[in-house]
C-alpha cells in the first residue's frame, strides 16, 4: 500500500471516530431505549431487521460495504440486506477476535439467545451492525438473538476450521497493538507495523490490519486515531508524546516481551507493580479506604504520572481525595509518590522507568532528555517546615505549594 493510501485509509477510520463522538447524550439515551425494546424468539433475519431504523439498516449496509442501495427505502433496503448478508459470512469472520467469536459461539449453545450479556451498549451495536446477534428485551430480560438463518448457516454442521487461523491472526494483532498503545502511548502506523512484523515474525499486510483494527477500535474502545497516529484511549496529547519520542532519537523503544504485550493489551489491564501495590498498601494502612477504591487512585496517580505531571501536581490530587493530618503523613506520602514515578513506565520515556533510563545514562555517561524532576531522592526525606522548599520539586515554600 502507498503512503498516499495509508493515509487516506487512516483518515477514514479516523473520520468514522469523529463521527462517533458527535452523538448527543440525550439522542444516546433515546437509542438505548430503543436497543431494548420488546423481542421475540425465535426471530427470523427480516424481523430482525424491521425492528431498526433506517440509520441502523446503513450501518449494517456499511459494515460489509454493500454499495448501490443507499437511496433505498427502508422496505427495499431491508430486501436487499435480508438476501446478502448471509452469502457475507466469511467477510465477518475475517475481522473478528477470539472474544467476538465466544460471544458467536454461546448464542449458538443456547438457541440463539445470550441472556444478559456482559457487554457494553457499544459492543451490542457492534454485533448488531455485524447483522447476526440483535439487542431487545424478553421475558423483562435483556438479550442477544440470532436470526433463524444465521442458526442454519452457523450451526452444528457448519465446519468452522477454514475461520480459527483468521481468528487467531486477529486477536494476536488487536491484543499486541493495545499492549504497545498502553505501554507507549501513541505510535504511528509505521511503527506499529514494524513492532507487529517484529513480534509475530510474519508480514503485516496494510489493508487487512486496518480492517481488523477498525473493528476493534469500535468493539474495544480502546484506541483513538489521529491522523496516522494510534494512541491509547487515554492519550490527551499524542502530538506531545510522540515529540518527547523525537527528543530520543538514539533510545530505543523498551524491548518488552511479546507475553508482556499481550498481557497488556487484555482489557482493563492495570501495571500493578510492586511500587503500584506498595502504595496502594501504604493507602489501605493510613487512611479507611477499600481496596477497591485505593487501586483506583494508584491507577490515577499512575496515569498522572504517564502523562507527565510532576510529584506536586499528584499529591494535589490526593489532597483532593485523602485529608493528609500532618507534615509526617505527607513525607510518607511523598516517599510512596517519588517510588511509583521512579518505577512507573512512561509514555514519554518510550516505555522505560525513570531509573532504568538513570542506569542506561550511567552506562553510556551520555544524558538524554528526560523530564524535570523526574528521578527524586528519597533517602534524606525529613518533616518539612512551613517555609522550607517544598518537596515536589517545584521550588516553592511548602505552604505555597503542596502545604495549601
Amino acid at each position: 500500500m502507498s503512503r498516499n493510501s495509508e493515509k487516506e485509509a487512516v483518515q477514514q477510520l479516523l473520520g468514522s471516530s469523529q463521527d462517533k463522538n458527535e452523538m448527543s447524550r440525550k439522542s444516546q439515551q433515546k437509542r438505548e431505549l430503543k436497543m431494548w425494546s420488546d423481542i421475540s424468539l425465535p426471530i427470523s433475519l427480516k424481523d430482525s431487521l424491521a425492528r431498526l431504523t433506517k440509520d441502523d439498516l446503513s450501518q449494517i449496509r456499511r459494515h460489509y460495504q454493500i454499495t448501490g442501495v443507499s437511496q433505498l427505502k427502508k422496505g427495499d433496503l431491508i430486501e436487499v440486506l435480508q438476501s446478502k448478508i448471509p452469502e457475507l459470512v466469511d467477510n465477518m469472520f475475517l475481522t473478528i477476535d477470539q472474544e467476538r467469536y465466544e460471544m458467536i459461539q454461546k448464542a449458538l449453545r443456547h438457541d440463539g439467545v445470550v441472556v444478559e450479556p456482559n457487554l457494553t451498549n457499544n459492543q451490542m451495536e457492534y454485533f448488531r451492525n455485524c447483522g447476526i446477534l440483535f439487542p431487545g428485551m424478553n421475558n423483562g430480560k435483556k438479550v442477544l438473538a440470532m436470526p433463524e438463518e444465521w442458526m442454519k448457516i452457523l450451526g452444528s454442521q457448519t465446519d468452522h476450521s477454514k475461520w480459527k487461523p483468521i481468528i487467531r491472526r486477529n486477536t494476536e494483532w488487536i491484543k499486541l497493538t493495545h499492549g504497545l498503545l498502553y505501554y507507549y502511548g501513541s505510535l504511528t502506523l509505521r511503527e506499529l507495523l514494524a513492532m507487529l512484523k517484529k513480534y509475530t515474525k510474519k508480514e503485516v499486510p496494510v489493508s487487512d490490519y486496518l480492517s481488523v483494527i477498525d473493528h476493534a477500535h469500535f468493539y474495544y474502545e480502546q484506541i483513538m486515531i489521529n491522523d496516522e497516529v494510534f494512541s491509547n484511549i487515554r492519550v490527551l496529547d499524542p502530538n506531545r508524546v510522540k515529540m518527547e519520542h523525537q527528543k530520543r532519537k538514539i533510545l530505543d523503544f523498551y524491548p518488552f516481551s511479546k507475553e508482556q504485550l499481550i498481557k497488556a493489551g487484555e482489557p482493563n489491564f492495570v501495571d500493578r507493580n510492586e511500587s503500584y501495590q506498595r502504595f496502594v498498601q501504604f493507602l489501605r494502612q493510613n487512611y479507611e479506604i477499600s481496596k477497591e477504591d485505593a487501586d483506583s487512585i494508584a491507577e490515577e496517580c499512575q496515569f498522572a504520572i504517564r502523562i507527565g505531571e510532576g510529584p506536586g501536581d499528584i499529591l494535589r490530587y490526593l489532597q483532593t481525595m485523602l485529608e493528609f493530618e500532618g507534615f509526617d503523613t505527607i513525607n510518607a506520602c511523598m516517599e510512596k509518590i517519588v517510588h511509583l514515578m521512579n518505577h512507573t513506565r512512561e509514555w514519554f520515556l518510550k516505555g522505560y522507568t525513570q531509573n532504568e533510563l538513570v542506569q542506561i545514562e550511567k552506562r553510556h555517561l551520555q544524558p538524554s532528555p528526560i523530564q524535570k524532576n523526574n528521578v527524586v531522592d528519597i533517602q534524606s526525606r525529613r518533616k518539612i517546615g512551613r517555609n522550607e522548599p517544598c518537596p515536589c520539586g517545584s521550588g516553592k515554600k511548602y505552604k505555597k505549594c503542596c502545604g495549601k
